[in-house]
């Protein structure tokens, strides 16, 4: 019977560790300057760190070839999970959130998604 690798969930796993020491990292350097931004920046972060991690946890939960079906399914249900608590994070930030620099926010929430982009890129090359 042949097994699917999943090198990726490890490397996914990484790379959220990575990014949360990043974003801490900025977060506190930010504090020392000014706290509104350094508050929208670490939530910017989180919101794009945790909904991914759920998508990781949801897709990579099943192996083997015969599960085949199980493992598609879970990964429709992990990137709708993620979406959807994108979408929730966001709306509670706005709406429990003040003041709130939506600039650092959102720029956080890019940066982010292409700080794992790279790092992901970079740790799948490195094996």
């Amino acid at each position: 019977m042949t097994t699917i690798s999943l090198p990726t969930a490890r490397a996914a796993k990484r790379v959220a560790i990575y990014q949360l020491a990043l974003l801490l990292a900025v977060s506190v350097l930010l504090m020392l300057w000014e706290t509104v931004p350094a508050y929208s920046v670490l939530l910017g972060g989180l919101i794009q760190i945790c909904p991914q991690r759920w998508f990781v946890r949801q897709a990579f939960r099943f192996s083997g070839a015969r599960r085949v079906q199980s493992i598609v399914r879970a990964m429709y249900w992990g990137e709708t999970g993620k979406i959807v608590l994108t979408a929730v994070l966001f709306v509670t930030t706005f709406l429990m959130v003040s003041p709130l620099n939506v600039g650092a926010l959102f720029g956080s929430f890019v940066t982010m998604i292409l700080v794992q982009c790279l790092l992901l890129f970079k740790e799948l090359q490195s094996k």
